[in-house]
């Protein structure tokens, strides 16, 4: 998990929530956007920086449980994230409100 401990969305990315719950994130830095399937698009709405990355994907799995794999899915769709530079690095929670 390469990832920062409390995975943090960038304030700059656009996020544009489909009516089917997919999503379709923008980044303004790199001009390139990004498509995350519902299940992602809960991923991406829990980085908020009060949450662990092991905690999201507890979350995940919770609200999947017929989905045996959904905290590696979870880990891999932070990590991408992070590699696309699409979240913040911190290791200490912010004070987002959820």
């Amino acid at each position: 998990m390469p990832y920062a401990a409390y995975p943090t969305r960038r304030p700059d990315v656009e996020t544009h929530i489909l009516p089917d719950g997919t999503s379709l994130l923008f980044d303004p830095v790199t001009n390139m956007g990004h498509v995350l399937n519902t299940a992602g698009s809960l991923v991406w709405d829990y980085c908020d920086g009060t949450l662990t990355g092991e905690q999201i994907a507890e979350e995940m799995a919770a609200l999947q449980p017929d989905d045996p794999d959904m905290r590696a899915v979870t880990h891999e769709l932070l990590d991408t994230l992070d590699r696309t530079g699409l979240l913040l690095a911190l290791s200490a929670p912010s004070n987002a409100q959820g």
